[in-house]
């Protein structure tokens, strides 16, 4: 271990760029296989519907076209689901969403397949659709599943919200909605895969969960899990979407079925329609404050559409509960949601994961309290904001509670420095800011553990064994840095190996913000111990005691004989391949519950540990257009400790764009002529072209305790606040209170 640090905080290059660039990294389409097939999925043309008949005939008629699998075909496990085993693998009575896989067509080339998909012929018998939560929640709406349409009803209380409120001098109430938001990674859904000779199964994934792939895979073709074997190709972006199975199961099927080797990617309109959205809603406040801005109580009741099956709803449900009241020091709260089902596209796991929706919300009435009672909202937020000590509503302490103040001061800094700026010529200037508040972990309750291996090679190299895919956020550089800090050498010394489930140890879902956190803790954990079994293995073979050795930087000294060279671990490794053996240590790090939890809430929550910042907009407004330009963003985060500055950057700059997206153009809608949006051409997408001529990155670093070298999760944390603070920025430069996004130009223009 060294004292000094040897590559913390400097900007490593990600290993993988030089591939990326130039297109050589191989990514799931790009990985050959001998005779390799082409899938095409059959897909549901409509929201809500029977299935009276499927005729395959006509489409095992066109030439070079092997098989048709429907659901009859599947020799295993016919649902499957993370958290709910609610989704069908292929349907079989009736489709609940548009998109939904109703069979899988294989051939000996995309052009066959895609001939024959249009040929499977499905009889249906249309049944009545609803796509609003609210409406599905109610006693009447059209039945999405037989056990009704409310999937998870989460309620958490702190105080008497009813005594809080009578405290009031003013009792604020307003309902916010949200959008449904497609994650737009670059590279769409793809996996393939082949039975082997052996009667094993191989499956190459772009995904963030490959050993819960492997668990979905071996279920539904009916094999033993140690018999399918998981391979995590390049992963053109994940952003949480890629913790749906749908695409390595229905891979593995195919592949398992025709007893070879089959390809399946999504096309983009394929993967808007089929595959997890963040979480569309509506969020309902009545919150109470004193003349002096003191909040005194609030109430939250949330409705999410979680789409036509579970994925991560319950679990998005949960962390948007505990965060609705964002970072303040509230006495009486009482926040309720209920995840519901609908048919519309499926909602799962996406960046934020419920924070960016109850942020919008929360941040949002913070500034119209403000504005009610004519005080700044920075100096309402001063009067409520968490302090050293304090708790959350779920009874968690919070960890480094200080940050809030020092990020709020920092934040105020900068808002005075942009409302000094002139609006340009015909425009209306705005600043808006908002807190940031996002949790880390799974939460209480649910196996959250990272299992990370550290082989030390003959050659003096170590190799790093991670069990959980870098979606493109750096992971593995990050994990590298913190591997050679802790062993004290040379960062090319340290190399990370591709994932494969056969060789690799179960490093968790890549999720949660919480990587670096939880791999870097378990490379430290693991390094230590390879330190101690190079010490035990070097003492063997010099014939000396182990404490006779000390180990500095990747060298053995001789406390004994100090006058001698130190022994290079290379020399020790390769002593003993010479003898058949190997130097290699694996450990696992959970993420830390202590006693003091509260349990009484149920699996899933509470979270325990917190990202803390805040996010300055500043907008200027075209009234006559109702266009906003975001013409400035400054983020303030605490990270506890930077490892790599540049991927750190990168992270913060690209969760203010995808921030920017949910605030002002994003929204995945159900069109009038029935068909949701399902192009780029149509769903809006921020570009370079939008982003402000100014992004400014105050990162603190107040060291989380219980961190790799301090460390905490970044991820997600900067894009919760966004929406809120250009919303807040929007109504300084018109007066104009939205409480919807995406911001529209109508809501803008006010009647003449």
């Amino acid at each position: 271990m060294t004292d000094t640090p040897l590559h913390l905080g400097k900007s490593y290059p990600r290993r993988d760029a030089l591939e990326k660039v130039t297109g050589q990294a191989q990514y799931v389409a790009d990985t050959d296989l001998p005779n390799l097939t082409h899938g095409r999925i059959v897909r549901s043309p409509h929201l809500h519907a029977r299935i009276l008949r499927i005729e395959t005939a006509e489409a095992l008629a066109v030439p070079g076209v092997i098989a048709v699998l429907t659901h009859a075909d599947i020799p295993g496990a016919k649902i499957y689901g993370d958290l709910l085993p609610d989704r069908p693998v292929l349907a079989s009575d009736k489709v609940r969403f548009m998109g939904e896989p109703v069979a899988i067509v294989v051939a000996k080339t995309r052009q066959a397949a895609d001939e024959a998909h249009k040929r499977v012929q499905v009889t249906y018998e249309p049944l009545p659709a609803v796509i609003d939560p609210f409406a599905a929640a109610q006693p009447d709406a059209p039945q999405v599943h037989e056990n009704g349409n409310v999937l998870s009803h989460f309620t958490v209380c702190h105080g008497d919200t009813a005594q809080g409120l009578a405290q009031a001098d003013l009792i604020l109430e307003e309902t916010f909605h949200v959008p449904r938001v497609y994650p737009a990674y670059l590279e769409t859904e793809a996996s393939q895969a082949v039975l082997n000779p052996n009667g094993t199964l191989t499956v190459w994934v772009s995904s963030q969960k490959p050993f819960h792939d492997r668990h979905h895979i071996a279920a539904a073709v009916n094999l033993p899990e140690e018999q399918v074997q998981v391979c995590v190709a390049a992963i053109g972006g994940a952003f949480g979407g890629k913790e749906d199975a749908n695409m390595p199961v229905l891979a593995g099927l195919a592949a398992y079925c025709t007893r070879g080797a089959v390809r399946l990617v999504n096309s983009r309109e394929e993967s808007m329609l089929a595959h997890p959205k963040r979480h569309s809603g509506q969020l309902h406040y009545r919150l109470g404050a004193k003349q002096d801005g003191t909040i005194t109580a609030v109430e939250i009741t949330t409705h999410l559409d979680t789409g036509a099956y579970a994925s991560y709803g319950p679990a998005v449900g949960q962390l948007l509960t505990e965060v609705a009241a964002g970072p303040y020091r509230i006495p009486h709260v009482r926040s309720e949601t209920f995840v519901v089902y609908t048919n519309a596209p499926i909602a799962g796991a996406m960046r934020g994961f419920g924070a960016p929706q109850a942020n919008f919300a929360i941040e949002s009435l913070v500034d119209t309290l403000a504005h009610r009672l004519g005080l700044d909202p920075l100096e309402v937020r001063r009067r409520n904001i968490w302090r050293p000590g304090d708790f959350n509503f779920t009874r968690v302490r919070v960890n480094q509670a200080e940050s809030t103040s020092l990020a709020l001061e920092t934040a105020a800094q900068e808002v005075a420095r942009l409302k000094a700026l002139p609006a340009s010529p015909g425009k209306k200037a705005g600043v808006g800011m908002a807190m940031a508040l996002q949790t880390m972990g799974l939460g209480w309750g649910v196996p959250d553990d990272s299992t990370n291996r550290l082989e030390w090679q003959p050659d003096g190299q170590v190799l790093l064994r991670i069990g959980a895919p870098d979606l493109g956020q750096g992971l593995n550089i990050a994990a590298a840095q913190i591997t050679a800090e802790a062993l004290g050498v040379d960062l090319s010394q340290v190399e990370v190996a591709p994932i494969n489930t056969l060789l690799s140890p179960d490093g968790g879902v890549t999720c949660a913000s919480r990587m670096t956190y939880m791999v870097g803790n378990s490379s430290m954990l693991a390094a230590v111990r390879l330190i101690d079994m190079l010490k035990e293995e070097g003492a063997r073979l010099l014939g000396v005691q182990p404490d006779q050795l000390e180990y500095r930087g990747g060298q053995l000294l001789r406390l004994d004989q100090p006058h001698l060279p130190p022994i290079p671990a290379a020399e020790i490794t390769s002593r003993l391949a010479e003898e058949g053996r190997a130097l290699h240590s694996t450990a696992t790090f959970s993420f830390p519950y202590g006693p003091e939890i509260p349990t009484d809430l149920g699996i899933g929550m509470p979270h325990v540990l917190f990202c803390l910042g805040a996010q300055v907009m500043r907008v200027e407004v075209d009234s006559e257009l109702g266009s906003v330009e975001v013409t400035h963003a400054t983020a303030v985060h605490d990270v506890g400790r930077v490892i790599n500055r540049a991927a750190l950057e990168g992270q913060v700059e690209g969760g203010l764009a995808m921030g920017m997206g949910f605030a002002l153009s994003e929204d995945m809608i159900l069109k009038a002529n029935g068909q949701w949006v399902d192009g780029l051409a149509e769903y809006v997408l921020p570009t370079a072209m939008d982003i402000p001529g100014e992004v400014k990155i105050i990162l603190l670093e107040q060291p989380e305790s219980s961190g790799p070298y301090g460390a905490k999760g970044i991820g997600e944390a900067v894009t919760a606040p966004t929406a809120a603070a250009v919303a807040n920025a929007v109504f300084a430069a018109t007066g104009v209170r939205v409480h919807a996004a995406p911001i529209r130009p109508e809501m803008l223009i006010r009647p003449a």
